[in-house]
């Protein structure tokens, strides 16, 4: 069924393709490309082979595929609401440690039997299945939440990703869902993170993607009914993408879930900031900015919900850099750290600007 509706949306992109292909060859351009339209699988997730199609041609399959959206509305598939993100980000994802500040290879040891990865902190407590994530990946899940361009409201069956009527609410058939949805280029993706594009750097940007695909967040049910309300999976995102020489396109949907998320139950992250730090840097910034002005926590505490992965002494070295760097930044006013780390723990306190 999933292999089904991925299909539909690679469809589309086939028929917009054409007609940019068949607009090119009238205006004296090259001949038109062919596409592969049978998606390989890999890593559970539908794949596209490479097309050789440069900048202007993608940027009209882009534009074509808003108003596949437009027609879509039109039909009655769905309503469509423009939005105008800023740096939301769901509060729940600040204070659980599914972004992890080392390196995925070395994760395995975090891992349980069923190959998910447990986190237990005070605001929340499941698994995370799926492969291992990386703050890498949160910047990519917080650039592409940046990008948004659309609510669409609707029955789960009628959206451009068809979803599961599970995410309607218990025993009302009639409920729309909410989604947030993008198109957009994998370099403007790489563009909003600020970093370079082309080459290996985009093939690295495309993995992290359906990585955010493939993952889905297990809450036990005390977590589940004050985030969710309803114990069921959780998915961040759907995507299909189409490869070409240089680039990707990429149609981008929240899941309703995260729109509702992204919609009442947000954190603003500070993206200028964040992309000055470290990857431990990233981490202790984004839980702080999900917790009040004035706040303190002990180190321990700390480390063990940010998930940080090296010894104690070498997060209080990256505690104390990370500190000075957000104060230099007037992220914060004043922040001091008492106790010796033995007779006395550690404890952090942050007065934010």
């Amino acid at each position: 069924m999933e292999k089904q509706n991925k299909s539909r949306i690679y469809k589309t992109l086939d028929r917009l393709q054409e007609k940019v292909s068949k607009r090119k060859k009238e205006q004296g351009g090259t001949e038109p490309v062919t596409i592969d339209a049978t998606p390989s699988v890999k890593s559970g997730v539908p794949e596209r082979q490479p097309v050789k199609v440069r900048g202007r041609a993608s940027r009209l399959v882009i534009e074509n595929a808003q108003l596949n959206l437009f027609d879509l509305e039109q039909k009655g598939r769905f309503s469509k609401h423009p939005i105008h993100p800023q740096s939301e980000f769901p509060t729940l994802l600040t204070r659980i440690p599914i972004f992890v500040p080392g390196i995925r290879s070395k994760q395995s040891k975090l891992i349980d039997q069923d190959n998910a990865l447990p986190f237990e902190t005070p605001w929340g407590k499941g698994r995370k299945h799926g492969p291992p994530l990386t703050v890498y990946d949160e910047d990519t899940l917080i650039a592409i939440a940046k990008l948004r361009q659309n609510l669409l409201i609707g029955q789960p069956a009628n959206l451009p990703c068809p979803l599961s009527r599970l995410y309607q609410r218990k025993n009302n058939t009639t409920d729309d869902v909410h989604v947030h949805v993008l198109y957009c280029m994998l370099s403007d993706i790489q563009t909003e993170c600020g970093v370079k594009k082309g080459g290996k750097a985009n093939q690295l940007r495309l993995d992290s993607i359906k990585r955010l695909a493939a993952i889905t967040i297990e809450l036990d049910n005390k977590t589940a009914n004050k985030y969710v309300g309803t114990g069921t999976t959780i998915k961040l995102i759907d995507v299909v993408w189409q490869d070409y020489e240089e680039n990707s396109i990429l149609y981008i949907q929240f899941t309703p879930v995260m729109a509702r998320w992204l919609e009442s139950e947000f954190t603003y992250i500070d993206w200028a900031l964040r992309k000055k730090l470290t990857a431990p840097g990233k981490a202790i910034h984004r839980f702080l900015s999900g917790q009040p002005k004035s706040y303190e926590i002990h180190a321990k505490k700390l480390m063990a919900t940010i998930q940080y992965p090296r010894a104690y002494n070498k997060f209080m070295v990256d505690l104390r850099s990370t500190m000075s760097k957000l104060k230099e930044n007037d992220w914060i006013g004043n922040w001091e750290i008492t106790g010796n780390g033995r007779s006395v723990p550690h404890k952090i306190r942050v007065l934010r600007t």
